[in-house]
C-alpha cells in the first residue's frame, strides 16, 4: 500500500509535500532518502543556520542555486507554487505554507512542543522524529490532533517506531509480549555520570554534538524512547530506570522472563534495554549481539507453536522467544510515517494510553541551591523513567521541564529532583500544555479544544 500510493501521487503529479524543522544529522538523513522517492517531496526546510539547511537541499539532489531563502510567508509560498525548495530560519512560518505534513527533528522539548501545536493548529500532520517532546506532552498533542481531523505521530525508523511495528504485528498474532527493548551501541560505554566534557573527544571523533552523545551514553535517550513505548502499548518499567542487563541474541530470552524461570523479572510485559556483548578487546560483539537494534521477546504455552518456532530456529527455549532485528533505520524510515500519516491518516506510535510512564531527573553530581539546570545532555542531570503514578505521588519533574530550572536547595548526587527543589521556567509553550495535561482525564476520543494559546 505505501508504494502504490506514493505511485498514485507520482502519476496525478501531486508529491506528499513535506517541511522539515531541523537540518541536524537525523533530518538531513531523511531529507536525503525522500530525495530517492517518488510521489513525496521535501518543500521546505527550517534550521537556524541556512547554510545546513542548503546544504541538505543539496545533498538529496537540488541545485544551491534553486534554493530560495525566505522568512515571509508570501515569498515562501510563491517558491513552493514554482517547485523550488525554501529555506527559512523561522520555524513559526512552515505550518502556515502549502504543506501536507512537518517533521519536527530538532530534539527540544520546547520548540517541539511549539512546532507540534503550531502545526496541529494549522491542521497539518505532525511527525516527531522529537521523542523528548512527546513524553511530556505527547497525550495533549496526540488528542488535539485527533479533533483537528489530522495525525500527531513520533516516527518509524527510530527505535520506538520499529519497536511499536514490531509490538503490534506480535500481539496481534496473538503472543504475549513479555518484553521489548533497544541494545544501542553507545550503551555498550554506559556511564551514567558522563558529561559533555568527558564525551567531548568521541564526539569530535564522530562528528556529532556532545551533548547530543551524552543522552546516548548515560541512558536519557534510553529511559525516554522506552517511556515512549509504554505510553502506546502499556508495557511498564519493571524497576525504577529499568534493568538493563549485558545481554545478546541468545541471552535475552533467558534473562527477559520471571524470576520465578531464571530471569530477571519481577512481572511480564515490560519494556528495558540491553547492553551489547564485547569482545576481549572492548569492543562490541555485533554479531552476538542485538545491538544496535530492538528486541521482543514473545511467549507462547501452545506446543505446536513452540514446536514451529523451534523448527524455524528461532532463538529462545521453554516458550520464550527472542523476535529481534539488529539494526533500526532511524532516518531511512522516517518516510514511511510521513506516507501513513497523510495518504492514511494513520499513526505510528502515539500515546493513546496517555502517560504511563514518567521521565524525570536525577543530580549526577551534588548540586547548589541556585544552580540552572542544564537538563538531558548536560552535566547536571540523567535520566530515570517510572510508572507515571508513583512519579507523580514521589512529586518528580519531568525531564523536560527541568531545562533552565533555578534550584531552590542543594540536591545531592543521584537525589531525583522533585518539584518543590525548583523554580521552573513557566513561560513556555511545553510548560503550558503539560499543565493543562495534567488538568484533564485524557481518556480516549476526549479530545481537547484547539484554541491554546502557543505562549
Amino acid at each position: 500500500m505505501f508504494k502504490q500510493a506514493l505511485d498514485k501521487r507520482h502519476a496525478r503529479g501531486k508529491p506528499i509535500q513535506v517541511a522539515f524543522v531541523g537540518a541536524g544529522r537525523m533530518g538531513t538523513g531523511a531529507i536525503c532518502q525522500i530525495g530517492l522517492m517518488r510521489g513525496i517531496s521535501v518543500a521546505v526546510i527550517a534550521d537556524l543556520s541556512t547554510e545546513r539547511a542548503t546544504r541538505a537541499f543539496e545533498l538529496s539532489g537540488y541545485r544551491r542555486e534553486d534554493v530560495v531563502v525566505a522568512n515571509a510567508v508570501g515569498p515562501a509560498q510563491d517558491a513552493i507554487r514554482q517547485n523550488k525548495p525554501v529555506v527559512t530560519q523561522d520555524a513559526t512560518l512552515v505550518p502556515q505554507l502549502e504543506i501536507d505534513a512537518v517533521v519536527d527533528a530538532t530534539g527540544s522539548p520546547e520548540l517541539g512542543a511549539r512546532v507540534a501545536l503550531q502545526t496541529i493548529q494549522a491542521r497539518k500532520h505532525i511527525i516527531m522524529l522529537n521523542v523528548e517532546t512527546d513524553v511530556v506532552v505527547g497525550p495533549i498533542l496526540h488528542r488535539m490532533a485527533e479533533a483537528a481531523g489530522v495525525v500527531y505521530t513520533v516516527s518509524s525508523g527510530d527505535e520506538p517506531g520499529l519497536i511499536a511495528e514490531f509490538y503490534d504485528r506480535y500481539a496481534g498474532l496473538g503472543f504475549e509480549i513479555v518484553a521489548v527493548g533497544k541494545a544501542p551501541s553507545s550503551i555498550g560505554l554506559f556511564d551514567r555520570f558522563a558529561t559533555p566534557d568527558s564525551v567531548g573527544e568521541d564526539a569530535k571523533r564522530w562528528g556529532v554534538n556532545p551533548h547530543f552523545l551524552v543522552t546516548f551514553r548515560d541512558a536519557t535517550k534510553t529511559m525516554i524512547e522506552m517511556a515512549c513505548i509504554s505510553n502506546y502499548t502499556g508495557l511498564v518499567p519493571d524497576i525504577r530506570g529499568m534493568h538493563g542487563p549485558i545481554a545478546g541474541v541468545n541471552e535475552i530470552p533467558q534473562l527477559f522472563r520471571p524470576k520465578s524461570e531464571g530471569g530477571i523479572l519481577n512481572t511480564r510485559g515490560v519494556v528495558d534495554y540491553a547492553r551489547p556483548l564485547k569482545h576481549e578487546d572492548g569492543s562490541i560483539d555485533f554479531d552476538r549481539s542485538v545491538t544496535p537494534g530492538t528486541f521482543i521477546v514473545v511467549h507462547t504455552d501452545h506446543k505446536q507453536i513452540q514446536e514451529d518456532l523451534q523448527y524455524l530456529d528461532v532463538t529462545g527455549s521453554d516458550g520464550y522467544y527472542n523476535m529481534y532485528t539488529p539494526y533500526h533505520l532511524v532516518t531511512n524510515e522516517i518516510p514511511l510515517s510521513i506516507v501513513n500519516a497523510v495518504a492514511f491518516n494513520h499513526p505510528t506510535i502515539v500515546p493513546k494510553l496517555g502517560l504511563v510512564t514518567e521521565v524525570f531527573g536525577a543530580a549526577k553530581r551534588a548540586l547548589t541551591a541556585g544552580e540552572t539546570v542544564e537538563g538531558a545532555g548536560g552535566s547536571s542531570v540523567y535520566a530515570l523513567n517510572d510508572l507515571y503514578e508513583t512519579a507523580k505521588a514521589d512529586n518528580v519533574v519531568p525531564l523536560g521541564l527541568l531545562t533552565d530550572a533555578k534550584l531552590l536547595r542543594d540536591v545531592r548526587r543521584e537525589e531525583v529532583i522533585t518539584y518543590d527543589m525548583v523554580e521552573l521556567q513557566t513561560d513556555t509553550t511545553l510548560y503550558h500544555l503539560r499543565a493543562l495535561q495534567n488538568s484533564m482525564n485524557l481518556q480516549p476520543h476526549a479530545p481537547p479544544s484547539l484554541k491554546v494559546a502557543a505562549e
